[in-house]
């Protein structure tokens, strides 16, 4: 009876640190959220639609990784 009650005692740790892995979304997630609420609100369409959104993600890892660089000088 007593092996039961173990068990999930062992995997409350586990469960733990799944959830943590799951609260912050990616960077990129969400810079391509907001670049295609953009590229809506512009009504782009197409090709220029996918260039608009490529390059606005490029200008957010540019802009990332001056700011980090700054941040370490």
């Amino acid at each position: 009876m007593k092996k039961l009650w173990i068990a999930p005692l062992l995997l409350l740790p586990l469960l733990a640190l799944a959830a943590d892995d799951t609260k912050k979304p990616a960077h990129r997630t969400t810079k391509l959220g907001t670049c295609s609420k953009e590229a809506h609100a512009k009504g782009l369409k197409g090709e220029e639609r996918k260039k608009f959104i490529s390059g606005c993600i490029a200008s957010a890892k540019a802009e990332k990784s001056a700011a980090h660089a700054t941040a370490s000088s």
